[in-house]
């Protein structure tokens, strides 16, 4: 049975990477799934493919320890978990979606997503955690963005600011209660295991329009009809379901945005 007991969360201020600190404490028997560790600030942050992740005080810098069981023990692991952080974000009002695999945007007020938070999974030795950033102050400049990023970077605080209103949460005081929703929303199902994904295709950003998924040089374009139980992204092409698992996903005409 899932364990009800309440996630812990231990703090720190500066940390030179929150997954670090993380996996040194689950491998001691300090971090139970679904306790996390946060951090006010990095200075070795990563990201994808070991990229540098801008960590400023004023965001959320956390890794949250996940069980190694399904869906988080297969391929399905980083879209199941995007999906838990975007139904509490959008438990606490934010109406954001997931971009696969395990990215959370929020469109503006032009229509256009942005980036809000991204994730990271990283395993050893039977320790599964996911490291997450959400951009709640301050979102990276553009000029420290790789020339090909696929979508501008946005937070919380500007979210706000563009619909006239004030954002005075604290990143502590957000993760708590975002990792209290994701834990409930994880217990509370019958069998998450088997529920995520048609839950996680009613979020999932461009679903039913023409998308290209771009993977080391290579171009697949189609109808992006959701997700698979592996997590992977089902795109129709000419009438016949192909399953992918990797490639940066953009909207069909729409050219990489150099942020």
């Amino acid at each position: 049975m899932p364990d009800s007991r309440p996630p812990a969360i231990w703090r720190f201020g500066h940390l030179a990477s929150c997954l670090d600190a993380a996996m040194h404490m689950a491998a001691s028997g300090l971090l139970a799934p679904w306790d996390s560790v946060q951090c006010a600030a990095q200075s070795a942050g990563r990201g994808q493919l070991r990229r540098s992740w801008y960590s400023p005080p004023g965001n959320i810098y956390v890794a949250l320890r996940l069980p190694v069981t399904p869906p988080f023990d297969g391929s399905a692991a980083a879209p199941a978990t995007a999906f838990l952080l975007a139904k509490a974000l959008r438990s606490e009002g934010w109406p954001v979606q997931l971009k696969w695999p395990n990215d959370i945007v929020i469109v503006d007020a032009d229509g256009q997503p942005k980036k809000l938070a991204g994730i990271l999974l990283e395993e050893r030795g039977g320790i599964l955690l996911a490291g997450m950033g959400i951009n709640v102050d301050f979102s990276p400049p553009a000029a420290i963005l790789r020339a090909d990023a696929a979508m501008e970077a946005t937070c919380l605080r500007d979210v706000c600011r563009h619909a006239e209103g004030q954002y005075n949460s604290t990143a502590e005081a957000l993760w708590q209660r975002l990792v209290m929703l994701i834990h409930s929303a994880y217990i509370d199902c019958h069998s998450f295991s088997e529920q995520w994904k048609k839950r996680a295709d009613s979020l999932l950003l461009w679903r039913g329009k023409d998308v290209e998924l771009r993977d080391d040089g290579r171009i697949v374009r189609g109808w992006l009809a959701g997700l698979s139980p592996a997590g992977g992204l089902c795109l129709n092409r000419n009438g016949r379901l192909e399953e992918f698992f990797s490639g940066s996903l953009l909207l069909t005409g729409r050219a990489a945005v150099k942020g």
